[in-house]
């Protein structure tokens, strides 16, 4: 006969591994501020510390407070608030982001709210939980309360929250010092809540939020540069996809091009998030309720030379959170694959006009159409001539195939810079002397079988069954055409 057995959590165990979820500094930071939005504060201010005597990290706000019950549950991991169901523009989850994304950081973590002009505190203290072993949350007294750093912020104001951090262990071990760690902090943090809030910040209206660091005060970038007079803002698109319970939700899809880098100011580059974000940046700008949750990527679409000015800004609701694979950190989103396809339309419609931008590059010459070049020579205007590195090549294909979306861009920004210097005048010298070492040695022939194996081996992988057509394929590409011997020597292994 079956029965039910309680089988609680033990707390010291699970509350010191949930610190291991991987928060970064940044984004607990930014986890807590939407905390702040989702009560409706417009004054948020992130307190660092200035003495070096005192280490702490402070989220103070004006929002509509809690009561001490309120507060009580909002403490416990898993808050019944939660449950019972969110507003549309509440921007948490899972009832977790108050403790986890704290003590991820800290050991430590009070907070301090007022509703209705009464003020409630409670700790957590991972010291006293080790020692009880049990859900232990201290509750403070009035004459506690005003011991407690910032709690003298919320006296003129009606309501409102503070969120304090102490006790930095991991800083402490991974550092040493943590006061020069979080000054190091706050000019990361700035950029990425600057960021990450940016539609916030810059709305125009009542509804704006100020968010100081210090005395800072935040300005939000702008990644489309949407006042810019050369971006060009395509047509926006309305999508309706269906939650888990299949309910409609509409989902929006604003694809931007954005100007190319001669046309950017020292201002436009800082606002886009910087000229070194400039080109890896680019692609899906996934945001629920308008805060930002990833950015800069293409969800393994292919990337080509069409797509490096183009963003995609994607609204979603937070009713779509559990189809979208919204994490518990809000770092991380999927797109379903019932809308990826229209997803993907609303960017082959952007790069339209990407390529007609492109378009003067010119044209690939090739000598000979059924051949796979590495480089491909293009005509340009007046007569000229440049040469890139042909990025259709099932080589490259291969190579970027292995590497994170991240790394990607890297390879693309490191395979530019190869063809934009590649010295031609001295190759031009040196092959009019007569001095270019252009010997085929019996090592790289030996290197372009071991590359033609690795490619084979790659597409078997990918689920190629005619290895011979492979073969016959492969050979048609540069470098291995140059190879033809190689191509009679794998067609006989593998048929074998």
């Amino acid at each position: 006969m079956e029965k039910l057995r309680e089988n609680k959590p033990t707390a010291d165990v699970l509350m010191t591994s949930m610190r291991s979820m991987g928060y970064s500094f940044e984004s607990a930071i930014a986890d807590i501020i939407d905390n702040s939005i989702s009560a409706h504060a417009n004054q948020i201010s992130v307190r660092f510390p200035i003495d070096p005597s005192e280490c702490y990290v402070a989220i103070c706000d004006n929002g509509e407070g809690m009561s001490s019950e309120e507060l009580f549950d909002a403490m416990k991991y898993g808050s019944e608030n939660k449950r019972d169901g969110r507003s549309s523009d509440d921007l948490g989850r899972f009832g977790l982001g108050l403790k986890s994304a704290s003590l991820s950081q800290c050991r430590r973590l009070s907070v301090i709210s007022k509703k209705s002009g009464v003020v409630s505190a409670y700790i957590w203290d991972l010291d006293v939980i080790e020692q009880k072993r049990d859900w232990y949350v201290i509750e403070c007294s009035s004459e506690k309360i005003k011991d407690i750093r910032f709690a003298e912020y919320l006296d003129d104001l009606e309501s409102g929250t503070v969120v304090l951090w102490e006790n930095f262990d991991f800083m402490e071990k991974s550092s040493g010092n943590v006061y020069a760690e979080l000054n190091n902090k706050m000019s990361t943090t700035s950029e990425y809540l600057s960021l990450i809030f940016h539609r916030f910040l810059n709305r125009k209206d009542k509804t704006a939020i100020v968010i100081t660091i210090n005395n800072h005060t935040l300005e939000g970038f702008d990644p489309f540069l949407e006042y810019h007079n050369k971006t060009n803002i395509r047509r926006e698109m309305k999508i309706s996809i269906p939650d888990s319970s299949g309910s409609e939700h509409l989902i929006t899809v604003q694809p931007y091009i954005l100007p190319f880098q001669k046309d950017l100011s020292a201002e436009d580059k800082k606002k886009s998030g910087g000229i070194e974000n400039y080109r890896s940046k680019q692609g899906f700008y996934i945001y629920r309720n308008e805060r930002l949750i990833v950015w800069g990527t293409w969800f393994n679409r292919h990337r080509d030379e069409l797509t490096k000015y183009a963003r995609i800004r994607v609204d979603i609701p937070n009713s779509l959170d559990d189809i979208w694979g919204i994490d518990i950190k809000k770092q991380s989103a999927t797109i379903p694959l019932m809308i990826r396809k229209r997803l993907t339309k609303a960017v082959d419609d952007a790069m339209d006009i990407s390529v007609r931008n492109q378009s003067y590059r010119g044209r690939t010459s090739k000598v000979d159409e059924e051949k796979e070049y590495i480089w491909d020579r293009i005509s340009q205007r007046g007569g000229l001539y440049t040469y890139r590195i042909n990025r259709q090549s099932d080589i490259y294909e291969m190579v970027r195939s292995k590497l994170s979306e991240e790394a990607q861009s890297y390879l693309d920004m490191l395979i530019e810079e190869i063809e934009n210097n590649v010295p031609f005048q001295q190759i031009y010298i040196d092959k009019s002397q007569n001095v270019i070492d252009e010997e085929v040695t019996d090592e790289r022939k030996a290197d372009v079988e071991c590359k033609a194996e690795v490619m084979i081996k790659f597409a078997v992988s990918a689920g190629a069954t005619d290895i011979i057509g492979l073969i016959d394929r492969l050979f048609m590409s540069e470098p291995f055409s140059n190879f033809l011997e190689l191509k009679e020597v794998l067609r006989e292994r593998y048929h074998g």
